[in-house]
């Protein structure tokens, strides 16, 4: 039975499209009520991220507001620090003209004063305020911000690291502003594993967080990976097969693995590129000592603006360290690279949160302690046809797509 939400002499119910992935749940906003045209207000949502640097949670941000403004809805992002011009996620997306539709607030100052802001902000709508969190503190300026103004606030947060990887201080205070969420999503199953496994030991945090964990696996706006509607860069003047790192160049995103194959392997037949920010880190970075004709850099940057030659292998030798019970090693880099064909190298995980994935031809997981066979490894991928590719991409690129996160937060808003 089809369950709808009224809304003054609205009806707003999803409606179910049965495909050969199962059943997606889809959500529209009638123009017409028994035959007489109606004005629909989109539905407004505030989009709250700490800062626009580019990264996992910043690049699922992005992806909603396109996903949610392609639907009709009306959303709003809020970023809690000022923009860094060489660190911003737009600038990976400026070749993708609906980027160029995004107006970001920037709220300066102290927390309360974030806070009297978002009170204004509030009270120019009539109603729910809808509000999606990537961010702690965002949850506490704005649940603070939803009482101050009168209005009904929902809020839903979303973590997106594991709890290991906080200091204890900051686990404790992350756990204390989770609370103030009307509800707690995770993006990968492991993230949902980590916290759950650390609350149980907890005898304090048992009795006091009482809430559920719902998991919500991230995606991609794949207009935006494909855009097919501009003509995108060649990485360099050849079109020979190129090995990828595209992450931050830090210790435990395996930039140092990365850097020891390529200055072994790299030569005129198999080159390196390095897509990262202009923040990069120094010590573990040179240009005038790490690229030449053979090894590449392109800062600011992304999978939606270039052409990657046939044979070509992203490496993700990703190192949580000693201790973590359920490391992640599919990230938003993996996802977009498999959208354009291009296999990755990853590092040993279970596939919780990507069970589709786990027999890909296009995902192999590697020891990076056995580093002499990696060349095989990357050397095997690079052989994988075309047509084997293409058909490949075509089965997972539903699977990857951030359509099914958007239903959910849709979902929980609305009903």
């Amino acid at each position: 039975m089809e369950k709808s939400l009224d809304i003054g002499q609205r009806s707003l119910g999803p409606s179910s499209e049965i495909s050969k992935h199962g059943v997606r749940i889809v959500f529209r906003i009638p123009t017409e009520v028994i035959g007489v045209k109606v004005q629909v207000k989109p539905l407004e949502i505030f989009l709250i991220t700490g800062n626009t640097r580019i990264g996992g949670a910043q690049r699922i941000l992005i992806d909603e507001y396109y996903e949610l403004t392609r639907r009709g809805f009306k959303p709003q992002i809020i970023s809690l620090t000022p923009r860094l011009a060489n660190d911003d996620i737009l600038n990976v997306d400026s070749h993708f003209q609906p980027s160029n539709e995004i107006s970001i607030h920037y709220i300066k100052g102290g927390k309360w004063k974030q806070v009297l802001i978002l009170v204004s902000e509030f009270r120019l709508i009539r109603g729910k305020i809808n509000v999606v969190s990537h961010d702690f503190t965002g949850v506490l300026i704005c649940r603070v911000a939803g009482i101050l103004s009168f209005r009904r606030i929902k809020l839903a947060l979303y973590i997106h690291q594991l709890m290991e990887l906080s200091d204890p201080l900051q686990r404790q205070k992350r756990i204390m502003l989770s609370l103030l969420a009307s509800r707690i999503f995770v993006s990968s199953l492991q993230f949902q594993k980590s916290w759950e496994s650390y609350l149980k030991r907890s005898k304090f945090w048992r009795y006091i967080f009482q809430k559920s964990i719902f998991f919500d696996r991230m995606g991609v706006y794949l207009p935006r990976v494909l855009n097919s509607e501009v003509v995108k860069d060649k990485i360099c003047g050849t079109n020979v097969r190129h090995v990828i790192f595209m992450s931050r160049m830090t210790a435990w995103k395996g930039f140092g693995e990365f850097r020891k194959f390529c200055r072994e392997n790299s030569n005129p037949n198999l080159h390196s590129l390095i897509l990262t920010t202009k923040s990069q880190n120094r010590e573990l970075f040179d240009e005038s000592v790490d690229t030449d004709e053979n090894n590449h850099v392109i800062y600011e940057s992304g999978v939606s603006n270039l052409v990657f030659p046939h044979g070509s292998v992203h490496l993700y030798p990703t190192n949580y360290g000693d201790g973590i019970l359920y490391p992640q090693s599919i990230g938003m880099n993996v996802l977009e690279l498999l959208a354009v064909g291009v296999p990755s190298v990853i590092s040993p995980e279970g596939f919780l949160s990507w069970p589709e994935l786990e027999y890909s031809i296009l995902i192999k997981t590697f020891d990076w302690q056995n580093t002499g066979a990696l060349e095989e490894v990357v050397s095997d991928l690079s052989l994988i046809s075309g047509d084997d590719i293409r058909s490949e991409v075509e089965r997972l690129l539903p699977v990857i797509s951030i359509s099914s996160h958007v239903d959910c937060i849709i979902e929980y808003l609305l009903i």
